[in-house]
């Protein structure tokens, strides 16, 4: 094992002896720009090499409010990320064809405002990656397709002159919108990507090229980048492949599951150097958790916290991120690192409505443990300029002394700097091992630590660091055995920032001319200076802050738990002559260290004051490492006694209250209730209903399967929510039966009457697309030659993601037929939400906030729609519905949450006995916000946006509730539950959205109230 080591580092001497050349390694770049650059390390902008650690963020999926993109982008950014990468859906901006002729919908002050999303972005900080399709996926309806792409002739995502009219009026004006924004016009904007996980030819691929086309046509000058769903093995549209290509090629990887945790993917690499060795190493996508579909756990919570405190944890982050940079990754996204919610119909059929995906921001904009990971990995990335230009050297089991351990050596062949990455050969282990590991370094290749052991506890990660340059005194580490949290100048002196699960041990060794050390105050660490080497050896626990004379200056070792360095900070100081603001390493930021805050927002030095802004989780104390001159401290615009009990360093400590108690919730009571299903009655007026006319459809994967007419919802322009079909027939006296077959997707159901009599229901399930079910009726139900009505209530569960070119899936009746009496459907009415997608009256919210249910269509969802003459009726055990059929439900309730808290609320429904089939449908002050089906779940705590949940006045919740029995069905418990309190210094403020009496004109008038 020994051996083998020497004989690499020999061959890296000889390499380094050699490869001067490789001091300035060939740069590519578009050939329009030199802002963004690019070798087959890294990224570069304006010149410095940049890793781009990054957060997936989705604007629609924060709905309502979008002042608080700013809160999510101040969290990426105070945890250690320096990117945000997201998607543009173009269902939500192209409703129907030519919306606002070709400009789009791109509405200021609502969640399509895409130049507030950036300018929001920018304004904390952070470049940008923008993925405008035209198809993402996503896992949102259409995967960004609008529904009614779907009824264009040809295939999608392929050379189809019709698709081609249908995506270049959006893909045109979004791309103007991201030209603006692009880094070399002072926007934040780095990198854009084609399309999303293609997998056709790129050797003959004249869709991909016309993309790239428009791009560059719009004036798209920074590199163009492409994301293979494979991870990165395939080489489609790599620059060093023939044919249609982009700038840098990136690869896809979500390798945890949702069951057991799983072996890390060392594949990275090798595809890498197979497919794109010109690029840097890039996954655009990297699991930030996963996905959860309907039903996929048992009913409790959201699903997602079940399984990613084990599975999708911060130790899952310390060790399958930390392998993705050992494979030489400089370029990563988190997906999702906020996921949000999939609000009213935005869903597609694997997902429910809640997208919290076990990010590292929860659902409720809550920063989760695991950002406290990212921010340790973030900043380390940050100072870390040498891994950037790192070479894999080899990897294996015999760099250490334990063959149970696995290494990954990289080096910089022009600085000599070495990374070694240690963990379990076996990434599942939760074994407790010891081990020693072989390194070389300048002063020659040895086994450290030379006293003690290198510990791995269980599913742990180390980057253990050689020949590592720091500081404004180019100080040379030698090694450690334990990480590096970060390291800057203050004032003249260096400090570095050290980290260990507490109870380890650690070795580190700094090359030094005369150094001097005290440590009298320090009875857990030793040390001894031997030729040059000053090494420490030390216990870790708490803090520790050696200081350690070096010349003129100091040095100081800050030594750290990892408990402890989760709460500690190193918040860009903005440089005011640095055109590039608070981009951290672009320019000349420089940074300060801060303990103790659960989220450090901001932070400025002006004169002798510091100004601190941020959010706590409860009572902390303040700890601030500041230039001497700082003797002031404002915490969230107020001053605080902050004192220095410290002579070696200039730490500023203060005591720091939380929020104190928690708000008071009130109690959901006072419900008023209407029916919303007059269609059953055979005597309802659907004059006003489309006809569905239609004979022939472009779904001809999927083509109708029985009947005279196309009952596709999509041709008929509704294209998400509730749809009521009504079918029209004269019966002889001899029919026995109606056949359905109904295409919902996944856990879709829908329920059937005849003349007003409740025949049964489609229940659903989470692995059914389609259901076809036979509807028996006996003569006393008909009209012997009179107008009979069969009426279906279709739940509609979003339009399949389109990720293959025949992927086309309609909504609705794919079949139907009357058994008996040799009779027809003589006409079909059919109605969705009001106005469809082209005339929905609602154009804040959008046409993908409702459905078609009656009271959805009159507005009573709304804020000051009139329910005076409704009656009183409760959801709840002992009111509900007695039967099957629809009920809406409306109850306001009132907050005071005072400025400077932030309490995260939810609604929590107690689900009802699981044989019960029901589904719930929540709306906020007008906004859908969740869908709740109580026999499948599994969600049942339901977010209430801050921004759409108003903190300082009235907010009105109204409940669909569908029963599918004949029993009827009421919820268990409905209860307001809060993720918790905490001060904050972000800016909250009660959103103003339109109400009833802004859209009554455009709304039928309200004739039916009726419980069922």
């Amino acid at each position: 094992m020994i051996l083998f080591h020497l004989l690499g580092v020999l061959v890296l001497c000889v390499a380094s002896a050699r490869s001067s050349f490789s001091l300035l390694d060939k740069r590519n770049s578009t050939g329009l720009t030199n802002a963004v650059t690019w070798d087959q390390h890294s990224l570069f902008i304006q010149g410095q090499r940049i890793f781009i650690l990054s957060a997936e963020f989705h604007p629609w999926r924060l709905p309502g409010n979008p002042e608080l993109w700013a809160d999510i982008f101040q969290k990426i950014k105070s945890n250690g990320f320096n990117t945000v990468s997201f998607y543009v859906n173009w269902a939500l901006h192209y409703p129907s064809p030519g919306t606002n002729g070709t400009a789009g919908d791109f509405q200021v002050g609502t969640y399509r405002d895409i130049q507030r999303f950036i300018d929001e972005a920018k304004n904390a900080g952070l470049w940008l990656i923008a993925r405008p399709g035209p198809y993402i996926n996503a896992e949102t309806t259409g995967g960004g397709f609008p529904g009614w792409v779907g009824n264009i002739a040809g295939s999608l995502r392929a050379n189809n002159a019709n698709y081609a009219q249908a995506w270049t009026p959006y893909l045109t004006a979004i791309t103007k919108i991201i030209a603006r924004n692009q880094i070399t016009n002072g926007g934040p904007i780095i990198l854009v990507q084609a399309e999303n996980e293609y997998s056709a030819s790129a050797s003959n691929n004249i869709y991909m090229q016309a993309i790239i086309d428009l791009y560059r046509a719009n004036d798209i000058v920074v590199p163009i980048t492409f994301n293979d769903q494979h991870a990165g093995q395939n080489g489609n549209f790599s620059p060093d492949k023939p044919g249609t290509h982009v700038d840098i090629y990136c690869g896809d990887s979500y390798p945890q599951g949702t069951n057991s945790w799983a072996q890390v993917q060392a594949v990275y690499y090798s595809n890498h150097e197979a497919s794109a060795p010109t690029n840097p190493l890039c996954l655009a996508e990297f699991g930030g958790g996963f996905l959860l579909g309907w039903g996929s756990v048992a009913r409790g919570g959201t699903g997602y916290e079940k399984y990613s405190n084990g599975l999708t944890d911060a130790t899952f982050e310390d060790v399958f991120y930390k392998e993705n940079y050992a494979q030489t990754a400089t370029i990563l996204n988190i997906y999702m690192l906020f996921g949000g919610t999939n609000w009213g119909q935005t869903l597609e059929p694997t997902v429910y409505s809640s997208y919290d995906y076990g990010g590292g921001i929860n659902e409720a904009r809550v920063a989760t443990p695991k950002m406290n990971e990212m921010r340790l990995q973030g900043l380390f990335l940050r100072v870390s300029r040498d891994l950037l230009g790192a070479t894999l050297i080899a990897n294996g089991t015999n760099y250490t002394s334990s063959s149970l351990i696995h290494t990954a050596e990289l080096r910089n062949l022009n600085t000599n700097a070495g990374f070694y990455f240690v963990r379990h050969d076996a990434s599942t282990s939760t074994a407790l091992t010891t081990t020693s590991l072989t390194i070389g370094t300048s002063s020659g290749s040895f086994v450290i630590p030379t006293s003690g052991v290198i510990t791995l506890n269980g599913r742990e990660s180390k980057i253990i660091v050689t020949d590592y340059t720091f500081g404004q005194n180019n100080i040379n580490m030698l090694y450690s055995t334990v990480e590096v949290m970060t390291w800057t100048t203050i004032d003249v002196d260096d400090y570095i920032i050290l980290y260990a699960p507490s109870g380890q041990v650690g070795e580190t060794a700094f090359e030094l001319a005369n150094p001097a050390v005290d440590l009298s105050s320090f009875p857990s660490v030793s040390s001894r200076f031997n030729n040059g080497l000053l090494t420490l050896n030390y216990n870790l626990g708490g803090i520790q802050i050696i200081p350690i004379q070096n010349g003129n200056t100091k040095l100081f070792v800050m030594i750290m738990d990892k408990a402890t360095a989760n709460k500690w900070h190193a918040p860009v100081i903005n440089n005011p002559s640095s055109s590039f603001g608070n981009f951290f390493s672009v320019g000349s930021n420089t940074s300060i260290l801060v303990g103790g805050p659960y989220v450090l927002r901001s932070a400025a030095i002006s004169g002798n004051t510091l100004s601190l802004a941020g959010d706590l989780n409860g009572t902390t104390t303040l700890q601030a490492i500041v230039p001497k001159t700082v003797t002031q401290v404002i915490w969230n615009n107020a001053p605080i006694q902050a004192s220095n009990n410290t002579t070696a360093v200039h730490l500023l400590s203060a005591g720091l209250s939380g929020a104190g108690s928690a708000v008071s919730l009130p109690p959901l009571v006072n419900w008023k209730v209407s029916g919303s299903l007059p269609e059953i009655d055979p005597n309802f007026d659907d004059s006003s209903f489309v006809t569905a006319n239609l004979t022939t459809t472009n779904y001809t994967n999927l083509p109708p399967l029985a009947g005279n007419v196309v009952l596709y919802s999509q041709q008929y322009g509704f294209y998400g929510g509730n749809l009521i079909f009504r079918g029209h027939f004269t019966a002889s006296g001899a029919e026995t039966a109606i056949v359905t077959s109904v295409q919902s997707g996944f856990a879709g159901g829908y329920s059937a009457w005849l003349n007003g009599i409740f025949l049964g229901s489609s229940q659903g399930s989470p692995t059914v697309s389609m259901t076809t079910d036979t509807w028996n009726i006996t003569a006393s139900m008909l009209r012997v030659r009179g107008n009979n009505v069969f009426v279906i209530l279709q739940d509609h569960m979003g339009i399949v993601e389109t990720s293959t070119n025949s992927g086309k899936e309609p909504r609705g009746i794919r079949g139907f037929q009357i058994i008996g009496g040799n009779t027809t459907f003589s006409s079909w009415k059919l109605q969705g939400n009001q106005g469809g997608a082209a005339g929905a009256p609602d154009t804040f919210r959008g046409y993908l906030n409702e459905g078609g249910l009656y009271a959805e269509r009159i507005g009573a969802h709304l804020p000051g729609f009139p329910d005076a003459s409704w009656v009183n009726g409760t959801p709840l055990t002992g009111g509900g519905l007695k039967g099957a059929g629809v009920n809406f439900y409306r109850t306001t309730f009132d907050l005071k949450i005072p400025p400077g808290v932030d309490m995260p609320v939810r609604l929590s429904i107690t689900p009802s006995a699981i044989t019960s089939n029901f589904r719930v449908q929540i709306y906020l002050n007008g906004w859908q916000i969740g869908k709740y089906i109580n026999n499948i779940g599994p969600q049942t705590l339901f977010v209430l946006p801050a921004g759409i949940l108003k903190r300082q006045s009235t907010n009105t919740l109204a409940l669909s509730i569908w029963s599918l029995d004949a029993s009827g069905a009421s919820i268990a418990g409905l209860t307001l539950v809060s993720d918790g309190t905490f001060s904050t210094s972000f800016q909250f403020n009660d959103y103003q959205i339109p109400d009833y009496t802004a859209q009554q004109k455009l709304r039928p008038v309200a004739t039916f109230s009726q419980p069922m």
